[in-house]
């Protein structure tokens, strides 16, 4: 029998899921990991026209007064780490990684409202599990990108104090916190897991479907 089942739980989860991995995204795409110092702009461009970097992008006010953004990994993680710190390379990899796998947890999310198991294990715990990993490689990217921070394209953009863990004249961008919230809805999600599939072997769950419904909606 086909049946679809939704509780307040599970949804939670799969919004949880959802927002993480869009977070992510926005962690792995945008250049505002680092800012870098206000260049003698008025206060109202200075805020969207400041240098900045990312894990492989960049951001630079040009001399002449133009502003481009771009990408840095001009040959990907071959790129000479005089270029493309190695350090960066491995934070790109975790956290495409983890991108990869939540994207994948988001759909399962959905199928375990018709499907509790696949193989003789359950789904919401597979899940979890793959959510869990997804946090430790955006964890780990967000050690590893400051550990890049002696790299002389930050002492351009930062200063020559600049070093790990140091970003001198620089400020953390909305791309880093990204990456912390995201671990967190992350954690969190796992956790809603387990909540997600006790709620879905409730009583009331199992009397609805064995009376032949085909979508059950518990609060």
């Amino acid at each position: 029998m086909c049946y679809v089942i939704i509780t307040s739980a599970s949804l939670v989860w799969f919004l949880c899921s959802l927002v993480a991995d869009m977070l992510f995204a926005v962690a792995l795409v945008t250049p505002r990991w680092l800012v870098g110092p206000a260049q003698g702009m008025d206060s109202n461009a200075s805020l969207h026209r400041q240098s900045s970097v990312g894990i492989y992008t960049r951001c630079k006010v040009m001399h002449e007064g133009g502003f481009h953004c771009g990408r840095f990994d001009i040959d990907g993680l071959a790129t000479d780490s005089s270029v493309y710190p190695g350090e960066w390379k491995a934070a790109m990899f975790f956290v495409t990684l983890g991108f990869s796998l939540l994207s994948v947890t988001v759909l399962l999310t959905l199928i375990t409202s018709c499907r509790q198991s696949a193989c003789g294990k359950s789904i919401h715990n597979m899940t979890a599990c793959a959510q869990v990993v997804a946090g430790i490689c955006m964890m780990l990217a967000l050690f590893l990108h400051p550990m890049g921070w002696r790299a002389s394209r930050i002492q351009r953009l930062c200063g020559m104090d600049a070093e790990p863990f140091y970003p001198a004249d620089c400020s953390i961008g909305v791309s880093f916190y990204c990456g912390i919230i995201g671990v967190l809805l992350t954690f969190t999600a796992a956790g809603i897991s387990l909540k997600a599939e006790s709620s879905n072997m409730r009583s009331r769950v199992r009397r609805r479907v064995e009376a032949g419904s085909k979508l059950v909606c518990i609060p």
